[in-house]
């Protein structure tokens, strides 16, 4: 069997210019302060987007409870946004943007947007509000990936580094114009300590033996402990790492209006070593695996069981638009003949 790829891209663009401002400098390193955005129109593509249950509150803590209040009024629901307890807004259709504002438990007013989402009678929110700034010379957002009202969550939530909106997971180590750097995320994310990196560095190269018709716009891979991530699908010639064992455990593939997202599958570890250049081969082709059964001459293929894995071992999932799937030939094992060909719908 015979699975040819079909190129892949998605077009997303926000563009946001932030000042971060150095706020001190010590023995320790320098600090910089992120300050909070909230996004109208949401492009960013995370590692793995959350959507979290509403059931009687948002559960985002405040100085007045552990959340802001919601009650389902008929089709819709409303929501207290200024955190006194009492429901004072309602959402608007089935998707819609609150910003809930209170005070934090030290008493300084903050404000939090939610991205209000029904699906049949269920209510789910996630994050609307990133933090960004300039960190030594680069821009970098931070974005609560799973909905708690930290952005100090290390290897949770996503982060940025850069332009465009493919995000890896936050990071205690980051590569700021080239070089490598420790973080320290202080104040709930919004401060972040800053000292260069001073362990064993290797190179870590994802794009050379990367097949594919479609753009890479994220490759992320972490470290074993998980605390270390980067988003090496821009690095051309690889990327500075600290030395260790890396996995590619998300990526993103986009041409045009259609797109296709990768995790982990079964994807290999590569080590990364001091002074070394690490390669990995992944990308098509791709091959398909899937159950059948064979009845009345016909065989039948349940969607629900197609996997598609691609050279180094990476899962490829959530095809866009649904059905665009590869392009899947059937041949005669015998003469080679094509049989049949098609796209799984279902994707």
């Amino acid at each position: 069997m015979d699975v040819m790829r079909r190129g892949l891209l998605l077009a997303c663009a926000a563009s946001f210019t932030f000042a971060g401002a150095l706020v001190a400098q010590d023995a320790q390193g320098e600090s910089f302060n992120l300050a909070p955005k909230v996004i109208q129109k949401w492009t960013y593509v995370l590692p793995t987007e959350t959507w979290s249950p509403v059931s009687g509150s948002i559960p985002i803590a405040h100085a007045g409870g552990p959340g802001f209040s919601t009650e389902v009024q008929g089709t819709a629901l409303a929501v207290d946004t200024n955190g006194d307890g009492k429901v004072d807004d309602k959402v608007k259709g089935i998707k819609d943007l609150k910003i809930l504002k209170a005070k934090d438990a030290n008493g300084t007013p903050f404000a939090y947007a939610v991205r209000l989402s029904k699906t049949g009678d269920a209510w789910t929110f996630a994050s609307g509000t990133v933090l960004s700034g300039t960190v030594k010379g680069e821009k970098v957002t931070i974005i609560d990936q799973d909905n708690n009202g930290s952005y100090a969550d290390v290897g949770v939530d996503a982060m940025i580094v850069g332009d465009g909106d493919a995000a890896g997971l936050l990071s205690r180590v980051a590569n700021l114009g080239g070089e490598l750097y420790e973080l320290d995320f202080q104040a709930n994310g919004r401060t972040i300590a800053v000292k260069p990196y001073t362990g064993e560095v290797g190179t870590l190269d994802l794009r050379s033996e990367f097949e594919s018709k479609g753009r890479l716009e994220a490759a992320i891979v972490v470290n074993g402990k998980g605390d270390t991530s980067f988003n090496v699908a821009t690095a051309k010639t690889g990327m500075k790492v600290p030395t260790g064992d890396y996995t590619l455990k998300s990526g993103y593939i986009s041409l045009g209006t259609e797109n296709v997202r990768v995790r982990e599958g079964r994807a290999r570890t590569v080590a990364v070593r001091d002074g070394e250049t690490t390669k990995l081969e992944w990308g098509g082709p791709v091959s398909v695996e899937f159950d059948h059964a064979i009845a009345g001459g016909e065989v039948k293929i349940p969607y629900t069981s197609l996997k598609y894995f691609g050279r180094g071992g990476e899962e490829y999932y959530s095809f866009f638009p649904d059905a665009t799937s590869p392009i899947v030939k059937v041949t005669d094992k015998a003469n080679g003949r094509l049989l049949s060909q098609g796209r799984f719908g279902g994707c």
